[in-house]
């Protein structure tokens, strides 16, 4: 089965600011909640397909300016080395530009994905427990399965029902710009070629170039296209079912449509 993607991580610096922006293009954008273990709070634009774009703030927006400022001291790595798995998955992208920053792979069982990641000599954490408190009271808690690398996707498995983390009721999922869901995650690598191949080794699929120079990995309605940065990890997604999108949404790293079909050769 095709690695399914549960959701992107789109940071911003906060909510009250940027959910106006996105529902003025026409996305329909659901209220998230508080997480247990960090500062922060989210809002959801979920899509049919059962994917979603989680758009991650700070609590305060004082809290991410006081992590930019450690990020920019010596005492950053140290830091890092004494908080949790989760912080110190999430802490970096926090800490740096707005925009689509991580991506996440839904798991049926993270014990045996840990083991397969393991198995490939990839340091990953986990897996270990997280959780939220939706606007209503309710407590929500799921487990993840963090990687060392953010080349490579974090995974999470619901310990509550995930209808009640990610909505699914029609009214939710519908959204007046006609989006349907994300065709394409844009992930940052050294060496995309090399960072591709590791990546299809892990996620079961094989790399593709096509004539435009790309590297993609084809997952069935979705793919994942490897572009050259210093800073690897995901940086930007296109939205299925979407013709256009403002400036300040092509800033965070979103784009409009599905990506061209263009031929290539595996590599």
């Amino acid at each position: 089965m095709p690695a399914r993607l549960d959701h992107l991580v789109v940071v911003v610096r906060s909510l009250s600011e940027t959910v106006p922006e996105f529902v003025a293009t026409g996305f329909t954008v659901l209220p998230g909640g508080r997480h247990l273990e960090l500062q922060t709070e989210n809002a959801l634009v979920v899509f049919a397909d059962g994917g979603y774009l989680e758009l991650l703030a700070t609590c305060e927006p004082a809290t991410r300016d006081e992590l930019r400022a450690l990020r920019a001291s010596a005492r950053w790595d140290a830091h890092l080395r004494g908080v949790s798995a989760v912080a110190r998955r999430f802490l970096p992208l926090l800490a740096g530009d707005d925009g689509v920053a991580d991506w996440v792979l839904r798991s049926e069982g993270l014990a045996r994905d840990a083991a397969a990641l393991r198995a490939r000599g990839l340091v990953a954490a986990g897996p270990v427990a997280m959780g939220r408190e939706r606007p209503d009271g309710e407590k929500l808690a799921w487990e993840l399965l963090l990687p060392g690398s953010f080349l490579h996707p974090f995974r999470i498995a619901d310990r509550t029902p995930r209808a009640r983390r990610v909505p699914a009721e029609s009214g939710g999922v519908t959204h007046a710009n006609g989006a349907t869901g994300v065709s394409e995650v844009v992930v940052r690598a050294v060496v995309p070629p090399m960072a591709a191949l590791e990546l299809a080794d892990q996620l079961g699929t094989v790399p593709r170039v096509g004539d435009d120079g790309a590297t993609r990995l084809d997952l069935g309605d979705w793919s994942v296209r490897l572009e050259q940065g210093a800073r690897e990890g995901a940086c930007g997604a296109r939205i299925r079912g979407v013709r256009t999108l403002p400036p300040a949404l092509l800033a965070l790293g979103l784009a409009p449509g599905s990506a061209s079909a263009t031929p290539g050769y595996s590599v």
